[in-house]
């Protein structure tokens, strides 16, 4: 998480009030906290290292689906335990509780839930805005998450209003050109719908698609209140 690399920093172009924020200094990430930013990209790009762990636990762990409330004193241990202490997955450890202790020091949070997941298909293969306040993407392998800018969505076609079509055919965007998308390395934060004050404004955004087969490797990280939404019954002693 070098802060030496030269920033640029870029706010999209929109005809409303909801924008996209792009920076290559990653304390800039922060800028989605401004009330018409719904996705704040910082444009890292990913060391030979961190690509080489990578491909490994995907070769090695190719149904890896991690799932863990974590906090950034335990997250390296957690690390370990799941991938070895070699000194090429402790960098791609070493990366993720970076990261974590990032995402908990811009919203003040002692735990986080984190997923850590290999697919070879769309896990989220609609466009959709979620329920969340705000969520931390990012993809070590393989093609990266794809959104649309807020004001190149008609959100009356999200979920059942696409009427049983698909995204490109309900007319839920215009042309394929609308849809942009992340590249391996690139934090994102998408603001969801819960963020107070953004309801009708998260970002809207899919899995990747990509013709043919594709592996891929990819972090989300959340607020806990998401994971003790779904799982309040299973979590103990938390």
């Amino acid at each position: 998480m070098s802060l030496q690399t030269p920033t640029l920093e870029k706010v999209l172009p929109q005809t409303d009030s909801f924008s996209g924020y792009f920076t290559d200094d990653p304390l800039k990430i922060s800028e989605i906290y401004r009330k018409n930013i719904n996705i704040s990209i910082w444009q890292r790009e990913l060391d030979s290292k961190l690509i080489q762990a990578g491909e490994y636990i995907l070769q090695e762990n190719p149904e890896l689906q991690l799932s863990e409330v974590v906090d950034p004193g335990n997250i390296n241990e957690i690390m370990i335990k799941e991938f070895g202490s070699s000194k090429e997955l402790l960098t791609f450890s070493n990366d993720i509780s970076k990261i974590v202790n990032m995402f908990c020091n811009l919203f003040e949070l002692k735990k986080v839930w984190l997923r850590l997941d290999a697919i070879d298909q769309p896990m989220c293969p609609r466009f959709h805005a979620d329920n969340v306040k705000c969520r931390l993407v990012t993809t070590y392998i393989g093609p990266a998450t794809q959104w649309l800018s807020h004001h190149k969505v008609n959100r009356a076609k999200l979920g059942h209003g696409n009427e049983g079509k698909t995204d490109a055919e309900s007319g839920l965007f215009s042309k394929n050109s609308d849809i942009q998308q992340l590249c391996p390395g690139h934090i994102a934060l998408l603001k969801g719908e819960s963020w107070d004050g953004n309801q009708g404004a998260g970002i809207v955004h899919r899995s990747p698609h990509e013709e043919g087969h594709y592996k891929r490797l990819y972090m989300t990280i959340d607020f806990v209140e998401l994971y003790l939404r779904i799982y309040q019954n299973t979590l103990k002693g938390f």
